[in-house]
């Protein structure tokens, strides 16, 4: 009887020997497998290396330019898989309410280094405020591994393009003084018009078409600082005598005086003494589409000498901006097509600004509660300058909650507030329509807001007092008032104005 219960003893602890050890070692071969933060940072990295390298670079080729592009697509968006891996709000959320001391949903116990990772649900609408599961970040880890691998042949033909002189987006000064995210299109530009396209032999250079490139975006997409940049280019300065702009504004009125020997914006002009090419850039700039006469005009306009001082060596480039798709049917190559920034591109941009010289994972709360601020502008440019400096400067967990949860209630009342691209059209009055908008200091107070988005240029005067002034109560205002939301510090250096009124709501 001893020997039978001796040997079952002895079989049983085998057995439980036998399953701790394999249950360790499958605990360590998933630990093994799963995907890290450290191994998306040192991809980011090697994408980020190749990215600043190419910013420094005149590119030529439009392959190597989408090529670019995919690369900065995937830096953004693994930078954005990485941030909400450490700072997924949800997770803030939970660890505040259980009294935990870790702040991601996405860590992994270390304890238990098999752990899964869980995939929360925002308290926003049901949306997950990152959707960054493991599955998701082995496919972000995926790609950028592809993105890598297939950037081999791009970096050994980036080594035979010129260096050029760029600030890049190391610090947050230099990304309020720049255009983010444009510098793909930016080049495309520039290789159109520095193409040297001449006329055919025996055909006269008024009777020669000049290349035309349309160039298509929704508003506020930034088409017209791009081509604001593209102007104030030196390499662009220096191979046109002359740069001039048509507004849409009695479009037709101002071409018949341009043929006159004037009507025309020069936006730019060589003095007579100086050496160069005798070139000239047209930039048209429209809202719609262009009729068919006005477009015939511009074109015998353009060919005009009286654009140049000289018959020889005149080559005309055409660049024609608009709003509506209709313009690409005018172009003698490929339209150019301005997008909004993607949400991943967009968080790298506010988060930048908010931070400023600040690391974000020095306060991951406030990297938690900036990352769901910048979900609720939904892209704007201006709404995330005016707002990321107002954070910059009150850099409080409980100031950052209490934006969060006044942005979150006006994108419930008026979703089209904050966006980028309104869901109403320009064609409707926006300006009877007021719109609620919570103070930022803990009162009862609102601000009403009566018109959306007015734009004035740098040459009118702007109103002093601005909205973080309005929202944070330092200004009282006393009636209907305009006030400044942003004044860009990038050309054409637009300012862009609210008219509200501060009331109390009981």
């Amino acid at each position: 009887m001893e020997a039978a219960l001796s040997a079952f003893l002895g079989e049983i602890t085998n057995r439980s020997m036998s399953f701790f050890i394999a249950k360790l070692s499958k605990d360590k071969a998933e630990a093994a497998s799963l995907p890290s933060d450290e191994d998306l940072r040192r991809k980011l990295l090697r994408v980020g290396i190749i990215v600043e390298e190419a910013h420094g670079r005149q590119i030529r080729s439009q392959a190597m330019l989408e090529q670019l592009k995919i690369l900065q697509a995937g830096m953004f968006r693994g930078q954005y898989a990485l941030d909400a891996f450490k700072y997924d709000p949800a997770a803030h959320q939970q660890a505040k309410d259980d009294n935990v001391s870790h702040y991601s949903s996405f860590a992994i116990s270390k304890l238990n280094p098999a752990k899964r990772i869980q995939l929360r649900r925002s308290s926003s609408g049901g949306r997950s405020s990152s959707q960054f599961g493991e599955k998701k970040l082995r496919q972000v880890l995926g790609s950028l591994e592809i993105v890598i691998t297939d950037a081999a042949e791009f970096v050994v033909f980036l080594k035979g393009c010129p260096p050029l002189y760029r600030c890049l987006y190391s610090t947050y000064l230099n990304l309020e003084n720049c255009m983010f995210d444009r510098h793909v299109e930016m080049e495309h530009i520039i290789n159109f018009v520095l193409a040297q396209k001449y006329p055919p032999a025996g055909c006269s250079t008024e009777d020669h078409h000049p290349d035309v490139l349309p160039i298509v975006g929704p508003p506020k997409s930034g088409k017209s600082t791009l081509l604001e940049y593209v102007c104030n280019d030196e390499r662009v300065r220096r191979a046109f005598y002359r740069i001039v702009f048509f507004a849409e504004d009695d479009l037709d009125e101002r071409i018949a005086t341009h043929v006159r020997g004037g009507g025309s914006r020069v936006k730019y002009h060589r003095h007579a003494s100086e050496r160069g090419s005798k070139s000239v850039l047209v930039i048209v700039e429209v809202n719609g589409d262009i009729s068919e006469a006005s477009w015939s005009r511009l074109i015998r306009c353009s060919a005009s000498t009286r654009f140049a001082t000289s018959t020889t060596n005149v080559v005309t480039k055409i660049i024609i901006c608009s709003r509506s798709n209709k313009i690409m049917r005018l172009g003698t190559t490929r339209a150019l097509k301005i997008g909004y920034l993607t949400q991943e591109a967009y968080w790298y941009f506010f988060k930048a600004l908010a931070f400023g010289s600040m690391h974000p994972e020095e306060e991951p709360e406030l990297a938690s509660l900036a990352m769901e601020i910048a979900t609720c502008l939904k892209g704007s440019f201006i709404a995330g300058n005016a707002i990321a400096r107002m954070l910059r400067d009150n850099l409080s967990a409980k100031f950052w909650r209490m934006a969060l949860s006044c942005f979150k209630e006006v994108n419930k009342r008026y979703p089209f507030l904050l966006d980028a691209h309104p869901v109403i059209s320009p064609s409707q009055d926006r300006k009877l329509l007021p719109m609620l908008f919570p103070l930022l200091n803990g009162s009862k107070e609102y601000c009403t807001i009566f018109n959306g988005y007015q734009i004035v240029s740098a040459q009118d005067e702007a109103p002093m007092i601005t909205v973080p002034d309005v929202l944070l109560g330092r200004d009282v205002l006393r009636g209907k008032s305009d006030v400044l939301a942003w004044r860009s510090t990038i050309p054409p250096y637009c300012s862009y104005t609210l008219s509200c009124e501060i009331h109390v709501v009981s």
